[in-house]
């Protein structure tokens, strides 16, 4: 595949620290684990993994304050403007690398964490149709809250899943039309960027690991 000219006057740099990419990788594991543990009715362990999620996502969302610079919310979240003024340019080719979420980007990053936020809470006060499994929650509500809570957490991962695909679609966009590969970024860490990120300290990592299993754990 032939490099954009605009990637051939820059070399690579680190671009997304190791908390990113793990935190990418293992929601995107943990999801299909869920999926596949309620699909087989494995309650038990689809409760294992949505606490595990939960965990993954608590801290991402910590690593947006507190994170390396591309992992920062205030760094990838630029105005609605910006975001519009992308998206009338997406049939151009040869763009520079954005160093980071682009301004579309970003916004799908927001939204795919809220829905993932939303999806988990949903399940905290679900039950089941026989009323035996249900989130840690559910019992402070009546058995029809309850199941209510269950129909939308099943709407909630559909339209979790719609955002996914479309995820998926940018991934293969800039892969052959922009000749830019986001995946291979978010395994090895490094692009094709101007200047690299500014790391986080090692007591800001350790702090968001506390708080999110506190969390996790208070939960359960």
């Amino acid at each position: 595949m032939t490099m954009p000219a605009v990637e051939l006057t820059l070399s690579k740099k680190t671009l997304w620290d190791w908390p990113v990419r793990i935190c990418h990788w293992s929601i995107v594991l943990l999801v299909a684990a869920c999926w596949w543990t309620a699909e087989n009715h494995e309650i038990v362990y689809h409760s294992y993994c949505a606490y595990a999620l939960l965990g993954v996502v608590l801290f991402r969302c910590y690593w947006g304050f507190f994170g390396s610079s591309s992992a920062r919310f205030n760094y990838f979240l630029q105005t609605p403007a910006a975001a519009f003024q992308y998206f009338k340019n997406l049939t151009q080719r040869d763009v520079p690398p954005s160093a980071g979420h682009n301004p579309l980007g970003g916004y799908s990053a927001l939204a795919l964490l809220f829905l993932l936020l939303l999806q988990i809470g949903l399940g905290l006060f679900s039950i089941d149709v026989d009323g035996f499994d249900g989130g840690p929650f559910a019992d402070y509500l009546s058995f029809k809250t309850s199941r209510l809570m269950a129909d939308w957490h099943e709407i909630t991962f559909n339209i979790l899943l719609g955002f996914i695909a479309l995820h998926l679609l940018a991934v293969i966009y800039y892969l052959l039309w922009r000749r830019q590969n986001l995946t291979a970024a978010m395994v090895h860490g490094k692009a094709h960027i101007a200047e690299p990120i500014q790391g986080a300290s090692r007591m800001h990592l350790i702090i968001g690991i506390v708080f999110a299993a506190t969390l996790v754990w208070l939960i359960m």
